[in-house]
Order: C-alpha cells, then sequence, then structure tokens
C-alpha cells in the first residue's frame, strides 16, 4: 500500500471587510483508502486518497467542494500530482479555496 505526502494550501478569503486573506499551508501524510483534511461546515474528511501510481495520485473529494474553474462535475475524483489543484467551498460566510499537490509518493 502506497503513501503520499500532500502540500495543502487553505485559503480563506472573507465576505465582508475587511477583507484580510489568510493563507495557511501545511505537509500531510496519507495512505492509500484514508481520509484527510476537515473544517467544522463539512461533515466527515473533505478528501480521500483513493490510489497512487508512480507520479500522481487519484484523490476524493467532498461534494462541498467544486474543482475550481471546471464545470461541477459528477465524479469526484481527481488526479492530482506535482502541479496543484484548486477546490472551492463556497457555502460558507468565507470563500475558501484548498490548493492540492503531491510532494512525494512512498512505496509501502
Amino acid at each position: 500500500m502506497k503513501k503520499a505526502v500532500f502540500q495543502l494550501h487553505t485559503i480563506v478569503n472573507p465576505w465582508k471587510p475587511p477583507f484580510h486573506k489568510k493563507i495557511e499551508a501545511e505537509e500531510i501524510e496519507v495512505r492509500e483508502g484514508q481520509g484527510f483534511d476537515s473544517m467544522e461546515k463539512v461533515d466527515g474528511k473533505i478528501f480521500r486518497l483513493v490510489k497512487c501510481n508512480s507520479d500522481r495520485c487519484l484523490v476524493g473529494f467532498s461534494e462541498k467542494f467544486t474543482l475550481k474553474g471546471h464545470v461541477h462535475p459528477s465524479n469526484r475524483e481527481v488526479w492530482v500530482g506535482k502541479e496543484p489543484v484548486s477546490f472551492t467551498y463556497l457555502w460558507g460566510e468565507d470563500g475558501i479555496t484548498k490548493k492540492l499537490s503531491v510532494k512525494n509518493i512512498i512505496e509501502g
């Protein structure tokens, strides 16, 4: 079973003044099949590592998030590699973007 180390950036953009953008960065190590990252307004984990190949990982994501810049897909899984993939949550008091990229893949 493989593990992946993800770089996760969380960007919070308030809808009301003062408009101070808040950015948090973290590294997360996850096993295949494991869920990760959570927030108060979303039940359960936001992401789940489905599987990895040599250079990218298939990640499932919560129905509360959309792929930034894409039509709302019915498929809730996306391949994530070294280039960040952006997910957006627009249903709360603030706009929240999560940028996920693979930093490293570790053989089981």
